[in-house]
């Protein structure tokens, strides 16, 4: 049986007005954007949002493969890879949290023969790893 997301991964993208809107909003952001401050962007332009409307947004749009979630900055990031042809590698500097998408699936395979081979199971498409950029590096 297919889950919801395998389902909509398989179909194909129909783009409301709010969810071309929200990818808008990512695509032209300088890093990733938490979903209340899309939610207040969203309602210049929309009088009746909810934050669980943005959240089915984002879900919808991330299940797409058009965006990604950054765990670490409990945000969003338009994706710079062709949808579901790759699965990213997501740095983040802990210091001014600027993100990097890294499309390598070399890498990113190696890393998950890895983790299988110590018993592990991936449980998310993109792999997030923490680091520290150069300027924050020579600033500290």
């Amino acid at each position: 049986m297919k889950s919801q997301s395998q389902t909509e991964a398989a179909s194909p993208v129909t783009f409301t007005r709010l969810r071309r809107l929200v990818l808008e909003i990512l695509v032209q952001a300088a890093g990733p954007v938490k979903a209340y401050d899309l939610l207040e962007k969203l309602r210049d332009r929309s009088q009746r949002l909810t934050p669980s409307t943005v959240y089915r947004i984002l879900d919808y749009l991330e299940n797409h493969g058009l965006i990604h979630r950054v765990d670490a900055l409990n945000a969003y990031l338009a994706c710079t890879g062709q949808p579901h042809s790759h699965h990213p590698l997501i740095v983040v500097c802990s210091g001014c949290q600027k993100t990097r998408e890294i499309n390598d699936q070399d890498l990113y395979q190696s890393i998950f023969r890895k983790l299988e081979a110590l018993g592990l199971t991936l449980t998310s498409g993109s792999i997030e790893i923490k680091g520290v950029c150069d300027r924050c590096a020579q600033e500290a």
